[in-house]
Formats: structure tokens, sequence, C-alpha cells
């Protein structure tokens, strides 16, 4: 299994090429993204419905059009407080600096790995060159991108991958068919014993569990590590989370572009603006999100080849860490804006169907036997 630069490099970007009945996506909703407040700038994300109802409330404000002047009143810091503790999803911008000192966790491993003692039962079925993961069966419990990528390239390898999502809180479309490739989508409501029965039942014959929740929000439903291990014990558990849970941040919501302002990238990619003198910008893709994704994939695997059950952590904030690690000055903010672009080329789409007309999107970027491992259908 191969992979070229250039597929990694267009995967990364794979929601900006992807097409809908020929119409590209947009990627944020008007209240997602970077305000000026008192002191200095906030990051909000408001692509989810209910996460864009909490920034309301958190602001007190009844229409979008009333977010920005509602923030420019307050402190960057007044307004993280104010919007996390409604619920929302919010950042003030930090340079790197006052993130190592005030709220960056300690260092560690990028991935942090722990085999247990106790065999898995299923690589014994994997026989397949065409689709190494063939009888791997997956379930996932994550949204949105890093651990539905993770989930798209096992299902590209073979596995037979199958996505959880509760019924209140629906996935948005483009999100589902930038993401859900090859995945079986399943509704269910885990607060209740039924869905958390079901769950179970499915995990007893599954071979690995991928998790995207904050910490401890499983074991509000009663899905403990303790409860895994007992009824699970082959299990090979690979958990995401956006921050890291001895940080600062811990137990908070999380995406990649808040974990960018809260790091410093935002401030390392900052522009020129003529009325404040800078504002943030950003990583030309959702760089932590697409990385964290794969390192969730590589860690499963290595399991799986180890054929040890066991468990793997990862989170967003430990993958900025480990970018800024590699690149502390920063780079030349056109030559890696203009990336992906300069290094993907259109004809290289793949096609599908769907109840909105013709998908075009980039395959997943896993070569088996020199082609492209294209896992199309949901």
């Amino acid at each position: 299994m191969t992979a070229t630069f250039d597929d990694v490099a267009a995967s990364f970007g794979s929601i900006s090429h992807l097409r809908v009945a020929g119409s590209a996506v947009k990627s944020f909703a008007p209240n997602s993204g970077f305000f000026p407040t008192a002191d200095g700038w906030v990051r909000t994300h408001a692509n989810y419905p209910h996460h864009a109802e909490r920034l309301r409330l958190a602001l007190e404000v009844s229409r979008d059009d009333l977010v920005a002047p509602a923030l420019h009143d307050l402190t960057s810091e007044e307004a993280e407080l104010r919007i996390v503790g409604a619920g929302g999803i919010a950042a003030a911008v930090a340079t790197v600096p006052e993130w190592v000192a005030h709220r960056a966790p300690k260092t560690g491993p990028w991935i942090s790995l722990t085999p247990r003692d106790y065999p898995t039962r299923r690589l014994s079925r994997i026989t397949s060159d065409d689709r190494p993961l063939q009888g791997v069966r997956v379930i996932s419990l994550t949204r949105v991108i890093a651990g539905p990528t993770a989930a798209k390239f096992l299902a590209a390898l073979g596995a037979d991958v199958h996505r959880i999502d509760p019924p209140q809180l629906p996935e948005l479309r483009d999100s589902h068919l930038d993401t859900d490739l090859g995945v079986r989508c399943i509704e269910s409501d885990l607060k209740n014993t039924q869905g958390l029965e079901e769950l179970l039942t499915l995990l007893r014959s599954a071979d690995v569990l991928l998790t995207g929740y904050r910490p401890q929000a499983l074991d509000h439903v009663g899905l403990t590590e303790e409860v895994l291990r007992d009824a699970c014990p082959h299990l090979i558990h690979v958990n995401l989370s956006a921050w890291e849970p001895q940080g600062a941040r811990t137990g908070q919501r999380g995406f990649d572009s808040i974990v960018q302002a809260a790091t410093g990238i935002a401030h390392l990619y900052r522009m020129v603006d003529p009325v404040r003198g800078w504002r943030p910008g950003a990583l030309p893709v959702q760089a932590l999100d697409h990385a964290t994704g794969y390192g969730m994939a590589a860690a499963a695997m290595a399991l799986l080849v180890q054929q040890r059950a066991g468990r793997a952590d990862l989170s967003l904030e430990r993958t900025a860490r480990s970018l800024l690690s590699t690149a502390p000055g920063g780079h030349d903010v056109h030559d890696i804006r203009d990336f992906t672009n300069m290094r993907f080329n259109p004809q290289r789409l793949a096609s599908m169907k769907s109840t909105d007309g013709e998908v075009l999107y980039v395959p997943v970027p896993a070569r088996v036997n020199g082609t492209l491992s294209a896992a199309p259908g949901s």
C-alpha cells in the first residue's frame, strides 16, 4: 500500500474540491470565523445549528448579524468564557508563546499507543491483497473530519465500517458526502438503554472502535473504558479529542479551526488589516483534522498487525504542537496557501451518484497495487 505526495495533498483539501451537482460547497457558516474583540480577536464555530444557537444565547442576541457587535464589546477571554460556558465553541486568538506559557499541555508522543496482553480476533480473516482490511469490522462514534477521515481510510482498504450518529444531531450534508465514503451510517440514541445495548452488541463482533467524544462524555451514557474492556476485551479502541485530557481546556468542545486559534497557528498566519493592524489567518486546509485522522487509522492498523487489543489516544491540540515543533518560525503564508491548489489535478476526481445529484470527490489517498482505493457509497 502506498500513496503519492499529490494524493495526500489533495485529500487534505478534499472539501474544497468537492462538487455536488456541479456546485462547490461552503466550508464555514457566516458566524464561524474570526471576530475582533475589545483587546484582540476570537475565533468562533457555528456550522452546526445547535452551536449557532448556543453562540447567540451566550451573547444574548437574537440574530446572526448582532453577533459581531456583541463580540466587539468583550475582551477575547470574556468572549471565550461566555460562549464555552453556554455550550458553544470559541477560543481567544493567542500567540504561540502565550499558549506555551499558559495553556499548552505537557509534551508527549503524538500517538499514545497502549497495547494490551489480549489478542485481537480477526486478523486471520485478512486474505485479500486488493482489500487488505477485508473482514475487519470498525465502529465509528466520530463526527466532522478527523475521526471520519480515519473511518473512510479504513473503509477504502476493505474494512466494514459502521458510523453511528445520534438521531437528533444529523451530520451536515456536505461533510457527510466528503467524509463518509464507503461507510455505513446508522442513527442510534446512546442515551437510552436500547441504543447502548445495540452498540455493545455491535462492538462484541467488531475489531476497532473509533471515538471522538469529549473525555467522560461516553462515561455519562454508561460506556466507560471498564465496560468496554469487560464486554469486548479483544477490541482496539482509538480515541480522539480536540484538547489534551491534561490540558487547560480539557473537556471543552473544539474543532480544527478553534485549536489553530488557541495554539498560535492563527497568529503565525496573520495578515495585514488596514483598520486593526493585523488579523488572524489559518492553514490552507483543515490540516490538524486530516493529519490526526490518518494518525488514528495508523494506530488501529499498528495494533491489528500486532494482533493485540489496546488503546490509542490522539488530540488535535497534540497535532498542533507537533506541527509547531517542526516549524517553530512558521512558513511563508502564500507558499503554503497555494500548496493544495498547485498540486491538484481535477481530472483525478472520482464520481458517484447521490440524491442531490452527481458528486465529484477526492479519492482516499491509499494506493493498493498502484490503484487508488476509491470507496463510494454510504
